[in-house]
């Protein structure tokens, strides 16, 4: 956009040139960059950058009696991350991203309810690791997790 600014401010320069107006194109030429110091202020302000947004990851989660497999189980710190899960199981599960072999679910970073995922139930939820670590996924309904039903993930 500042290429296209500065070229049009020359075309306008020269033009003014051909015809003449010393003072006029003096008032034009500080007229013209103002409006591209505004226009460059726009342009940052709009929040277009050379560096994009980073595009959320999709992960995909299934939960079945009594196991849990994720499309994905490395995540990186800073990176969005966006969850689908999916209950392909015959009950109720919860699904949790919790630090590993932690039973205390208020301490759960991302959490579904089993009353959300009910058989054939699908839902979504995006999150952003601010911290490396070891983690796990995890259905604590009574019993899952004691039946095997936590993947263990890792944060870089």
């Amino acid at each position: 956009m500042g290429e296209v600014m500065i070229d049009s401010v020359v075309v306008i320069m020269q033009t003014v040139k051909k015809d003449g107006g010393m003072e006029m194109s003096k008032s034009l030429i500080l007229s013209i960059a103002l409006v591209f110091v505004a226009a460059c202020a726009v342009s940052a302000c709009s929040g277009t950058s050379t560096q994009a947004a980073k595009k959320a990851v999709d992960v995909q989660i299934t939960l079945t009696e009594f196991k849990i497999e994720s499309s994905v189980t490395d995540f990186t710190v800073g990176t969005p991350y966006h969850f689908i899960i999916t209950n392909k199981g015959t009950l109720a599960h919860d699904w949790m991203i919790m630090p590993s072999g932690e039973q205390d679910e208020a301490k759960a970073l991302v959490k579904v309810e089993d009353t959300d995922l009910q058989p054939n139930k699908t839902v979504t939820r995006d999150f952003t690791f601010t911290q490396a670590g070891d983690l796990e996924f995890a259905c604590h309904v009574k019993g899952h997790y004691e039946a095997g039903m936590h993947t263990p993930i890792t944060v870089k």
